[in-house]
């Protein structure tokens, strides 16, 4: 189960569940929708698989190639590993 929060006021999305590909459509209909600087609060992500990560390379592009930036904020120890073993730390604004 995934739960996707994003938050106008404040430009935050959040993130509570497993990211997975069960439950990547449900993201990417928030996702999708962000053109501006971001921030996504993780600090209830209880996992992310590969499909997880797919949809954060995809918007971090996007964002990217406009100009704009994406921050990963609240990422439990599980999480981050997961980033610092794919060497996704290094392209990641991770806070």
């Amino acid at each position: 189960m995934l739960s996707v929060e994003f938050l106008q006021e404040t430009n935050t999305i959040t993130l509570q569940g497993k990211l997975d590909s069960a439950n990547a459509d449900k993201a990417m209909e928030v996702f999708d929708k962000i053109h501006d600087n971001i921030t996504i609060d993780m600090q209830n992500l209880e996992f992310i698989s590969s499909s997880g990560i797919g949809i954060l390379v995809m918007t971090y592009r996007k964002l990217m190639e406009n100009g704009k930036q994406m921050y990963l904020v609240n990422l439990n120890q599980h999480i981050k590993k997961v980033f610092e073993v794919s060497l996704l730390d290094t392209l990641f604004n991770i806070k």
